[in-house]
């Protein structure tokens, strides 16, 4: 029998009779609640949730893409054409500066997508650069982008992952200084702040006409909480004005609370348990036999754990991507329903009928995570549980340090597979597989412009990638909001919450 524990801690529990403080509205301004540090606010480095939030009110990419319709509006460009199988070309918006008052012009792109784009520069997310050769400026209103091979998903990364940089203010501080005090296009500038705080502004001279709009809420708190129950009780003591990742069984609690709005949003985000069957944190894993891997894919009861841990809309996924990605072909997957006596039988044959021990790394939900480790507890597998902040976690698995991670992926909200599957198991770090002909098949779907042709190779992968159960696909995620009544907030599903475009109501 599993056991599922509840998140909220006695002192969140006793707040709960508390009546929150006044809103930001008096000041018009806002105070949030995250979970991580940032070790940096270059968006190419620092690619947790968090970070990528505070990347898009720092800076701007070249376009944006609408959450609710999915269409490509201007931002940063105006307007964009393909000029052949390889390039893209952008016009820029004249009159753009950047917080320290510098012009934008073509010259900032080059030269911060040309820095990325060389894998020595350490971009955390290689499947969001590598596809680029080279920029080229044409004018300073005009630069072209140009792929190393045909790469169909283009307008998807420079909306979702792309960020521009003042090439000036980069080459005078260098890198690291830029990711401390950073100076972007975007709606908001960096004031001030430490590990656990910091201060965004409006940017008084952001240009009109973007998608974006123009920020309404002058001031932007921004507090780092990793404990989820002092997150809560700060939201309902009036500590903060909105947080999230609030646990499923915590949204009905929080609604009860006076002046406070808790609800469920879903995401395109996909949680999985990866496991390491190239060997890398052990040479000798069990895991390297896919007997064994399969093994863990019927031990796990997902259709539980989602029913009671997951809430909401959250479903189970069978596929190693976000169901309505580009690419993302459910009906390619191999399907492995809870069977611990299978899983137990596949075991044995594979010489491990007495168990053996694994260790596990996981971050955002301590029950989910003990939820698996009890149910590969149950075939005889020991799963020793690290529970980690969101970028210990993942630096584990991309660094090799652990045999299987609970982890999740939210594929930067690109609506493509090459985001997600193609991030993966595409032989970087991430790729805990390190499979040729998956490699191959990856980087072929990457560089094939046509549609149906593109569809047929990632089903392919797909396939492969089930049946030699490199992962336990578990389920989406769906992200618990908390806010006061007061704050007009819309959460969307591709997870980025926008406060320019969020506005106090009183």
């Amino acid at each position: 029998m599993i056991r599922f524990s509840r998140l909220l801690s006695a002192t969140a529990v006793l707040a709960l009779g508390a009546t929150g403080a006044l809103a930001g509205s008096e000041d018009n301004s806002l105070t949030i609640g995250i979970g991580e540090e940032l070790p940096s606010f270059d968006g190419y480095i620092s690619t947790s949730r968090d970070g990528v939030v505070m990347t898009r009110h720092l800076f701007d990419m070249l376009i944006y893409r609408n959450p609710e319709t999915f269409e490509y509006e201007p931002l940063l460009a105006t307007s964009w054409e393909r000029i052949d199988d390889l390039t893209w070309e952008f016009t820029l918006r004249e009159g753009v500066t950047f917080h320290d008052g510098s012009a934008f012009d073509a010259e900032d792109v080059a030269f911060t997508l040309n820095h990325y784009a060389d894998p020595e520069a350490g971009a955390r997310s290689q499947a969001s650069v590598s596809w680029i050769e080279n920029v080229e400026v044409v004018d300073p209103q005009t630069v072209r982008i140009v792929s190393d091979a045909p790469f169909p998903a283009a307008l998807e990364f420079v909306a979702g992952s792309l960020p521009i940089y003042p090439s000036d203010y980069v080459e005078s501080v260098g890198w690291q200084e830029f990711g401390q005090a950073p100076i972007g296009t975007g709606p908001y500038v960096y004031q001030a702040g430490d590990s656990n705080a910091f201060t965004l502004t409006a940017y008084e001279d952001y240009f009109e006409g973007g998608g974006k709009g123009t920020p309404a809420i002058d001031t932007i708190e921004v507090r780092i909480i990793p404990d989820t129950a002092t997150r809560i009780a700060e939201m309902i003591g009036g500590g903060v004005d909105w947080i999230w990742n609030v646990p499923a069984d915590q949204i009905e609690q929080l609604n009860a609370v006076p002046g406070l709005t808790a609800e469920l949003g879903s995401t395109m985000r996909i949680a999985m348990v990866a496991m390491d069957a190239a060997g890398r944190a052990n040479p000798e894993s069990p895991l390297a036999d896919p007997r064994v891997r399969q093994a863990v894919n019927h031990a796990i009861d997902r259709e539980t754990l989602v029913s009671a841990l997951v809430g909401g809309d959250g479903e189970v996924v069978n596929v190693p991507c976000y169901p309505m990605q580009f690419g993302c072909d459910t009906e390619a997957a191999t399907v492995y329903d809870f069977d611990p006596e299978r899983a137990r039988e596949l075991l044995a044959e594979a010489g491990h009928g007495d168990g053996f021990s694994v260790r596990m790394a996981s971050f955002r939900d301590r029950a989910r995570a003990e939820a698996v480790q009890q149910y590969l507890a149950n075939v005889g597998i020991t799963a020793d549980l690290e529970m980690l902040q969101a970028r210990a976690s993942f630096s584990a698995w991309r660094e090799g340090d652990i045999d299987m991670w609970y982890g999740d992926w939210g594929s930067f909200s690109i609506a493509d597979v090459s985001a997600s599957t193609g991030n993966f198991f595409n032989g970087g770090t991430n790729d805990g597989a390190q499979d040729a002909e998956l490699i191959a098949l990856i980087e072929r779907g990457a560089a094939t412009i046509d549609e149906e042709e593109r569809r047929s190779i990632y089903s392919d992968a797909i396939s492969r990638i089930t049946e030699q159960a490199y992962w336990v696909p578990m389920h989406t995620i769906v992200m618990g909001y908390a806010y006061k009544d007061a704050l007009d907030f819309t959460p969307t599903v591709d997870e980025l919450p926008r406060f320019f475009l969020a506005s106090w109501t009183e």
